[in-house]
């Protein structure tokens, strides 16, 4: 059985939806069903007469003439849909779903909107998404990357610019560890960083090295915190791409420390300059009263008096030169004398940072094993750092040349006994064929045109340290270079000591 024209009629007056008809050119209105009219709270007869302007909310998006275009778009489209806000009878405002559509009665062209009031709808909807929609409009518009992470620090959402600093996609990075992706400072698990989150104190800085997959480097900076919402915490992580700023304060570190290093490299200039220049007069003069000892003890006669005074001439010139080395000496000495607590695992690191730009244009991976812990030395942070960097030096060096199969140079820093050490490794052709002795007083060079002058010196500086540089092995191929340094014991008082370094002479 289909519905007869009266059926509709009684669908139109029961169904709960408002329906208002109309005049397609004035907008008049010229019925209102009884459920349009309940919501507004007027009779049909007062509905008629009224204006959008009266029937709707004050807002700019709902003034009459908004509403009069949308009634028009119907009547050239054949239907329009809009949220509108109209306002009741006691000047409640309730947002609807309305469509208006262009209905042909018999006489003549009407507009039926049909209403829904959505207002219940819409306030449950943002209260629900309110959180989620805040934070995907901060981390899709501010220039910061913003994580979100879960109890175990696994990412649980990450904005499209943090996924972008950390190299990949937000979906790859979805349930991914956040140190899994670099190094952490301070780590995430540490005591300070765990009892701050748990204790709501404040935010938490982190600093994190990312390896990009083309080998590149970026720093990361931000601010770990406990967010609270809605009675759920999250762990929301705020970072910026640092690396301009952390590069510019290296290269500003490497000035600073170059311009130490040139200072002492000038100095032992100065100190050659001086051995040459004054030791040639006592030497020289030495020579002479020889060479005429020689020929008067080659005479038939011989002259004790004569004999005597060549001697005390050559003893006093000796002596000369002995005060121009203990001059030199102490002169060294007091250039060299701002030892200081430190730590050596800061020094490699700030070393590498130069090892690594050499490295990368010569197309060298470098890979660094660096424990997340202080390891204590006394000594000067740039003269070790030096050592680190002339011996990294010479083991590219090695790995460049056309032979080499493995480009990798890795650095590793440890300790044990006391002690604390650094290797570094190459798989070059290593040292197999050198003799250990000349290893050990740095007179050794493999290459065509080397001195040995650049082991000499970093093995002077180690000794002068009270340490010790030794040559070994490596596996499969290649030379392991260690370092060995006194790990230096902190007193109570905050100061570091250790065993008086040697001295920077070797011994006669």
């Amino acid at each position: 059985m289909f519905p007869a024209r009266r059926d509709f009629e009684q669908m139109i007056l029961h169904t709960g939806t408002g329906i208002l008809i109309h005049e397609a050119s004035s907008k008049n209105i010229l019925w209102a069903n009884p459920a349009a009219c309940r919501i507004f709270g007027f009779t049909l007869e007062e509905l008629k007469p009224l204006k959008a302007h009266h029937m709707s909310a004050q807002e700019r998006q709902y003034r009459r003439e908004v509403g009069v275009a949308w009634l028009q778009s119907a009547v050239v489209h054949g239907s329009s849909r809009k949220q509108w806000k109209y306002r009741a009878k006691d000047g409640t405002e309730f947002l609807t779903d309305a469509r208006a559509t262009l209905v042909r009665c018999e006489d003549g062209p009407v507009v039926m909107v049909e209403f829904r009031n959505i207002s219940d709808e819409v306030e449950l909807q943002e209260e629900l998404t309110w959180v989620s929609e805040s934070l995907q409009r901060i981390m899709t518009h501010t220039s910061a990357g913003i994580v979100v992470l879960d109890d175990d620090n696994c990412i649980d959402d990450i904005s499209p610019l943090a996924a972008k600093l950390f190299g990949r996609t937000p979906a790859e990075l979805s349930g991914v560890h956040l140190e899994d992706l670099g190094r952490c400072e301070p780590r995430l698990t540490s005591d300070p960083v765990v009892e701050r989150l748990t204790d709501g104190a404040g935010s938490v800085e982190i600093q994190q090295e990312i390896i990009k997959d083309d080998g590149s480097t970026v720093w990361l900076a931000g601010e770990l915190e406990i967010v609270a919402h809605d009675g759920i915490s999250s762990r929301v992580l705020t970072v910026r791409d640092v690396t301009d700023r952390v590069e510019w304060e290296r290269r500003n570190a490497y000035q600073e420390a170059n311009l130490q290093y040139l200072s002492r490299y000038h100095a032992m200039g100065d100190m050659a300059m001086i051995l040459a220049h004054e030791l040639g007069q006592p030497l020289a003069a030495s020579t002479n009263y020889l060479s005429g000892l020689k020929a008067r003890v080659s005479a038939e006669t011989v002259d004790a008096r004569s004999l005597a005074y060549g001697i005390d001439q050559i003893e006093k010139q000796l002596h000369r030169a002995a005060d121009i080395v203990a001059s030199v000496r102490r002169y060294v000495r007091r250039i060299e004398s701002t030892t200081t607590l430190m730590d050596l695992n800061e020094t490699v690191e700030e070393s590498l940072y130069f090892v690594r730009l050499r490295a990368a244009e010569q197309g060298v991976r470098v890979y660094a094993e660096i424990p997340d812990r202080d390891l204590p030395i006394q000594g000067e942070n740039v003269l070790i750092g030096q050592v680190i960097i002339n011996l990294c030096v010479n083991a590219l060096d090695e790995i460049v040349r056309p032979t080499t199969e493995v480009k990798e140079l890795t650095i590793q820093t440890g300790e044990a006994d006391g002690l604390a050490s650094v290797w570094i490794r190459d798989q070059g052709r290593g040292m197999t064929g050198a003799p250990t002795d000349r290893l050990a007083s740095g007179a050794f060079s493999s290459k065509q045109d080397g001195s040995g002058i650049g082991l000499i010196i970093s093995e002077h500086i180690v000794e002068r340290h009270g340490g010790t540089i030794r040559y070994l092995p490596n596996e499969p191929s290649g030379t392991t270079v260690q370092v060995t340094l006194p790990l230096a014991t902190i007193a109570e008082d905050g100061a570091g000591h250790s065993p008086a370094p040697a001295s920077p002479f070797p011994s006669r």
